[in-house]
């Protein structure tokens, strides 16, 4: 106990004289409401095929942290040479040069209109004690099942986007002094090994920002479209996600079109949520079921309007939103149903009552 309140001491003492003295880079951005841009990077050199990488965005002055998933197996097209797979190239790389090498191809891939200034990188089992740092026990069992679900490839890819967004979302929201002196603690005995080109003391900045603020983690996706038997840039789409990511603007006032799949085999799960969702004034213009099945239910937001249809999600009480822009789409929304979507019981029992 003696111990704990000394290392409490030294990290809050430590802090106020680092964040009072610091003179960083990142420290004049968040002070200044510039737009910090940070490349995660998740490389298991023991694991060729769990290497993950994401862009997020943290201004001080916006309500919005925003997280930016990359396929990784996507094609770069070249003028002057052949096409290759991402993935393929960044494995080819040698482990020195890997974050550079990410950071050049994703800030080609938003056409060079993101610069990407910081980046963080580190292996399985180090994220994995970042999980365990930030977990209440009764929690730690299932948030490590989802980052299982996360490396593995056979899975679907957005059921693993959005098992990544389970994560981020409980870290965030369990950020606390007291997880912070943990993080603190394994990082000094290496349990958790990073690299990075943060100061030390910039952890001490995103601690006394972070620990004190309410803000919104919204996420998109590269949008992509399938040609010639690969996962290629949606061109048309692209402007929409670089704005997305520079402006804290959405679309709101769209006269918003839904459809609803249901991806389970619950009998009509599609129609019970249809009616729920129509009762509350969204015009749902198409609705069935789907053959690809998902775990977690999916609302895949085509044009920006996160505040309406973050509604939609209310409704429902659950679903992750992804942002994935989809030019000449009939629908504004797509709604997905997994198999942890418990509308379906809760209106049986309404019924009963």
């Amino acid at each position: 106990m003696i111990k704990k309140i000394l290392l409490l001491l030294i990290v809050a003492v430590l802090g106020v004289l680092i964040y009072f003295s610091a003179t960083s880079k990142i420290v004049k951005d968040f002070k200044d409401g510039k737009n910090i841009n940070v490349l995660f990077v998740l490389d298991d050199v023991d694991n060729n095929e769990n290497i993950k990488f994401f862009v997020v965005k943290y201004n001080s002055l916006s309500e919005y942290i925003k997280v930016l998933f990359t396929d990784e197996n996507i094609t770069i097209l070249y003028k002057t040479k052949k096409a290759r797979v991402l993935k393929d190239m960044i494995l080819e790389t040698s482990p020195e040069k890997r974050i550079d090498f990410i950071k050049s191809e994703t800030q080609k891939l938003l056409d060079d209109k993101l610069s990407i200034d910081y980046y963080v990188c580190l292996n399985n089992e180090s994220f994995k004690n970042i999980i365990n740092v930030f977990s209440k026990q009764q929690d730690l069992g299932n948030n490590l099942k989802l980052f299982d679900m996360c490396l593995q490839p056979e899975i679907d890819r957005d059921t693993r986007m959005v098992a990544w967004i389970k994560i981020f979302n409980y870290i965030y929201n369990n950020f606390n002094r007291f997880s912070f002196i943990k993080l603190i603690k394994d990082l000094y005995n290496k349990n958790i090994v990073i690299n990075t080109n943060f100061e030390a003391k910039d952890l001490f900045l995103l601690y006394s920002y972070f620990l004190n603020e309410d803000k919104t983690i919204k996420y998109a996706d590269i949008p992509t479209v399938n040609k010639r038997k690969r996962i290629e840039l949606d061109e048309e789409s692209r402007t929409k996600i670089v704005d997305f990511f520079d402006n804290d603007y959405s679309n709101s006032g769209n006269y918003l079109k839904v459809e609803v799949l249901n991806t389970t085999n619950k009998s009509r799960l599609a129609i019970k949520a249809v009616d729920k969702i129509r009762d509350n004034d969204f015009d749902v213009m198409d609705w069935g079921s789907s053959s690809k099945k998902y775990e977690f239910t999916t609302i895949f937001d085509f044009v920006n309007d996160y505040e309406k249809i973050k509604e939609i999600k209310d409704i429902l009480d659950c679903g992750e939103i992804i942002f994935r822009p989809k030019e000449n789409s009939l629908m504004n929304v797509s709604v997905l149903l997994g198999q942890d979507c418990t509308i379906y019981d809760k209106l049986d029992r309404e019924s009963e009552d």
